[in-house]
């Protein structure tokens, strides 16, 4: 019996992306073989991820997953198979248009809705994005008119970013709010965080969070890290400065969770 089946009788996996398992956005060769054994021996694996949609199923289908993922930060799960949503969480109406009101017209805005990204005016992150992950991009006269807010992308400099951070987290404690990198920022609903979305998917899986590994390194993954029966942070980065009693794995540029897990199975 492996270490992975003594610590659980039905272990999940589930992983941050981009920090964590990636590097500079790529999947290694040898995670292709991990996640192929993984599937062979029945040890489930998937991953929950700020990024949309469209680019996180074209990492499900690379690794072969074939349990739901987790997309845009948990507003988001996506059945791997079909490409169709099992739900999807929207921004409360009232506090997206009021939150888009109030901002400094400085910051660059783009509004994740449905599969496509909105923009009032064009910005070169959101453009680049957009063109490499073909997601389709939309200019508009007014964002508070489009449907189905899921995201609110926030960007600009880092001292700007900071300070909205802080002052949107002092007065919607009801949504969920994170800086992803110095100069961008996060939000979506409160059911639109990785955690609610890892409780939901043991739910479907019928598994509970002592079947739970969890691996990340940011801000979004701090709740489901200590969640998790057995969460990890990586080694160097924010979450491991902010929860330094938690175990930790080696960079993905070092193999970190690779090594980890074929350490253990």
């Amino acid at each position: 019996m492996s270490i992975i089946e003594r610590l659980s009788s039905n272990p999940i996996l589930l992983t941050d992306l981009d920090g964590t398992i990636l590097y500079n956005g790529s999947i290694s060769e040898e995670l292709e073989k991990l996640s192929t054994k993984l599937k062979n021996i029945g040890i489930h694996f998937t991953f929950a991820t700020g990024r949309s949609k469209i680019p996180a199923l074209k990492y499900a289908r690379q690794l072969n997953i074939d349990i739901p993922i987790i997309c845009s930060g948990g507003a988001i799960m996506t059945d791997t198979e079909t490409g169709s949503d099992i739900y999807r969480h929207e921004i409360n109406e009232r506090l997206a248009i009021q939150i888009i009101e109030n901002l400094n017209p400085s910051i660059n805005i783009a509004i994740y809705s449905n599969d496509q990204i909105y923009i009032h005016k064009k910005f070169k992150w959101i453009e680049d994005y957009c063109k490499r992950q073909k997601i389709m991009l939309n200019q508009v006269n007014n964002l508070i008119k489009i449907p189905n807010k899921i995201v609110i992308l926030l960007v600009s400099n880092e001292e700007e970013i900071d300070s909205t951070h802080k002052n949107l987290k002092k007065d919607y404690s009801n949504l969920e709010i994170n800086k992803v990198f110095p100069n961008m920022c996060e939000i979506s609903s409160e059911r639109g965080s990785k955690i609610n979305a890892a409780m939901d998917l043991l739910k479907l899986l019928n598994l509970s969070k002592d079947d739970l590994f969890y691996f990340g390194d940011g801000s979004a993954d701090l709740n489901l890290i200590k969640y998790a029966k057995y969460g990890f942070t990586v080694k160097g980065s924010f979450a491991s400065q902010m929860i330094p009693e938690v175990n930790s794995i080696e960079a993905p540029n070092r193999l970190g969770f690779v090594n980890y897990i074929n350490s253990i199975i």
